[in-house]
């Protein structure tokens, strides 16, 4: 079975569980149902996270102008998946703690009147229902303890749930190769950025990557040697950079960069630097030696700027930087 598939059984199975035990409790506490409610906040999030289409997977080649390299299917499908769980838990999370405030309420309602009913003078005829009445609230408040120690054992369960489903999101967007991260990642970077620049106004700048001739890599060495560069290249990006800048493998043989609080003429030495430091570098394949470039377009994020038109302005000096002979850096000059 794929993981997308043991998520989606996982996802349904434990929804159906939970909801079961909440109907129960909710008669047992003597509250009103709401089901339509309940199914429509836990199908929500799979109609968001399934409904939408697939796109296609990337490769090795060199994308060519406007056509920007396309999420994995696989990460995209598997990301939706687990952020789609995480959501259920969350839903239940929270039904299971107004649960147990609702059984904590009714006992004390219940103690509280089992005190007053207990200092009443009440006529003979009336002691045998006296009896009867305190047997039977005795017994639903016994009945809630019980229920709040299985809240307490589900709550457990499903924040230990929770905590694995966060570490599967952080997994799912990280590429396994680079180790850098992947372009969902990315995606939701560079968006979370153009909101805080046209919030606050802080500048930030993206760079795209890319590895010089790095087809001829593979045809001449193999991909597992292509495979190496790529992540030899990554590893010597990344120690050039701040703690808070942001690096993701793009695609193929292309990287994003994103620099925070970072305009287009800083940005530019940082592109400089960084063609410099991978030109002086040596990456060794067994007992042979290559040399490595980058391309580099560079891009300030403007107030109008979407993550499309940003993406687009960097990745058409990236062309021009590949056009005028690579190993190299072009600047957009579009006005900010």
């Amino acid at each position: 079975m794929s993981i997308t598939a043991f998520f989606l059984v996982f996802g349904f199975g434990l929804m159906t569980g939970m909801v079961i035990l909440f109907v129960s409790l909710k008669v047992h506490s003597g509250e009103s149902i709401d089901i339509a409610g309940i199914f429509r906040g836990i199908f929500s999030p799979l109609a968001r996270a399934f409904g939408r289409s697939p796109k296609e997977n990337d490769d090795l080649e060199e994308s060519i102008p406007d056509q920007p390299v396309p999420v994995d299917p696989r990460e995209q499908n598997l990301y939706d998946s687990a952020q789609t769980i995480r959501n259920i838990l969350l839903i239940l999370t929270t039904n299971i703690q107004r649960t147990d405030k609702a059984a904590s309420d009714s006992s004390q309602l219940l103690g509280g009147m089992k005190n007053a009913i207990n200092t009443m003078e009440l006529p003979t005829d009336l002691r045998e229902a006296h009896s009867l009445l305190v047997k039977e609230i005795d017994r639903v408040i016994s009945s809630n303890a019980t229920l709040k120690g299985e809240l307490a054992k589900s709550q457990a369960v499903l924040t230990e749930q929770q905590s694995q489903i966060e570490d599967l999101r952080t997994a799912v967007r990280i590429d396994g190769l680079t180790r850098l991260a992947n372009r969902t990642y990315f995606d939701e970077k560079l968006n979370e950025m153009i909101t805080l620049r046209k919030r606050y106004g802080d500048p930030f700048s993206l760079l795209m990557i890319d590895l010089d001739n790095f087809k001829a890599i593979n045809d001449s060495y193999g991909h597992p040697a292509g495979d190496r560069i790529l992540k030899g290249a990554a590893l010597k990006i990344k120690a050039s950079l701040r703690g808070s800048d942001f690096l993701a493998r793009f695609g193929g043989d292309e990287y994003a960069l994103i620099l925070i609080k970072t305009d287009v003429a800083a940005a530019t030495e940082v592109a400089w630097k960084l063609c410099e430091e991978v030109r002086a570098s040596r990456f060794l394949l067994d007992d042979t030696a290559l040399s490595m470039t980058l391309s580099i377009g560079v891009a300030e994020a403007s107030g109008d700027d979407t993550e499309e038109t940003v993406l687009k302005r960097a990745d058409a000096a990236l062309y021009r930087a590949k056009a005028a002979g690579r190993n190299g850096v072009s600047v957009d000059q579009a006005p900010l």
